[in-house]
């Protein structure tokens, strides 16, 4: 539904005609604004003005550069407690059009005049994705990568970057394919990823919190999960335990199947540490879960160390830390406005893991000190 509202409809008066001051031929310039939002799942647009005070064709050329705009994407953002889609559409002027308007103003005695200006919607539009279905927040998933490396932060955040206002249609989502190839000609790094049983140095180390973090958001929103690969250990960064993806390209993908009645925009934030994918759609469903619920648990395994050259001789860092063994549940009940429920869990074995320190060269031996000077004299 295309509802209109004005902020401040002010035209009128303010395109009244009325005798020009002599002294003073400054005239106002009226800007319309155009913009639409996305309140509630409608679809709103409002309409407002803004003055400018203009006394000469050249401030005029001034204004009008300084207005000009390119469209910026559309975006969700909460405003007490609710979403609110919004854009700001582009400004364009055609300067000749302008000092007409500036010059017919003022022969004919007006004080203000409206600002011919062209309104370029940014693409996708708010109405292009409220078309796709896209009108209210589905649910959001988090992780916190407190403790990262700058390498691992690096990917992790690049990787998110290349989410974020990700349109999804109807049918089947994979992580991999959506993400594109995860190398160094990408901009991916160096960092510590687990290969088996192992913690090793590997381009890209960090992706599976990317991974993790939508499959979070997949998971609270509802979706069926058609594919999902917990991680060979409990990590750290993956509170609460239970809800990891893997994915190891091409062998290990998250995979999920948007069965809402129209698309899914996906929308990354990150806060401080905190790492946050937003879903936005259609939202036909409920979804409650309980868990975790953790059984045959096993000692984490005594610690390993990993030399390092690049550390100074002698320095010991954690880059990894102990988790015992379990198998771990999470439930979810699904209940949907048709009256269907769907009923699911999400199951997790995790081997016992060790602490991972990474330790420097060993110290060259220092020369024993020398003997005291031997004082003279008689006994």
């Amino acid at each position: 539904m295309l509802g209109r509202f004005a902020w401040t409809l002010t035209l009128g008066l303010a395109l009244a005609q009325g005798n020009a001051n002599v002294d003073s031929p400054s005239l106002t310039a009226i800007l319309v604004l155009e913009e639409d939002a996305i309140e509630d799942g409608r679809l709103l647009s409002y309409v407002g003005s803004q003055s400018y005070p203009v006394a000469t064709e050249k401030e005029l050329r001034s204004l009008i550069r300084k207005l000009t705009r390119e469209p910026r994407k559309p975006r969700f953002i909460q405003q007490d407690g609710r979403w609110r889609g919004v854009e700001k559409k582009g400004l364009a002027f055609e300067e000749a059009e302008v000092l007409a308007a500036y010059r017919e103003a003022l022969a004919s005695g007006r004080k203000s005049f409206r600002l011919p200006a062209r309104y370029l919607p940014p693409t996708p539009s708010l109405k292009d994705l409220y078309a796709l279905g896209i009108r209210e927040h589905l649910a959001t998933g988090e992780t916190d990568f407190r403790g990262s490396s700058r390498e691992r932060t690096h990917n992790l955040l690049l990787a998110s970057s290349k989410l974020d206002g990700l349109l999804i249609p109807p049918g089947t989502f994979s992580f991999n394919q959506a993400l594109g190839p995860i190398t160094e000609e990408e901009g991916y790094k160096e960092a510590f990823v687990i290969v088996g049983d192992r913690t090793e140095q590997g381009v890209g180390g960090g992706v599976c919190q990317v991974s993790t973090t939508l499959f979070r958001a997949f998971f609270l929103a509802g979706l069926p999960i058609k594919e999902r690969h917990a991680h060979s250990y409990q990590v750290a960064y993956y509170k609460p335990t239970g809800l990891d993806a893997a994915v190891i390209q091409p062998y290990k993908d998250l995979k999920a199947v948007n069965d809402t009645p129209g698309h899914i925009l996906v929308q990354r934030s990150v806060v401080g540490t905190r790492l946050r994918f937003h879903l936005f759609g259609t939202k036909d469903r409920e979804v409650r879960w309980e868990g975790p619920f953790i059984s045959d648990r096993k000692p984490p395994l005594p610690p390993r160390e990993i030399p390092d050259p690049s550390l100074p001789p002698g320095v010991r860092k954690q880059v990894d830390f102990a988790a015992e063994g379990a198998r771990v549940g999470v439930r979810r009940t699904v209940r949907y406005r048709d009256g269907r429920v769907r009923e699911d869990q999400v199951v997790s074995v995790y081997r016992p893991w060790g602490a991972v320190y990474l330790v420097g060269p060993t110290p060259p031996p220092q020369a024993p000190p020398a003997p005291p000077a031997q004082g003279g004299g008689a006994p």
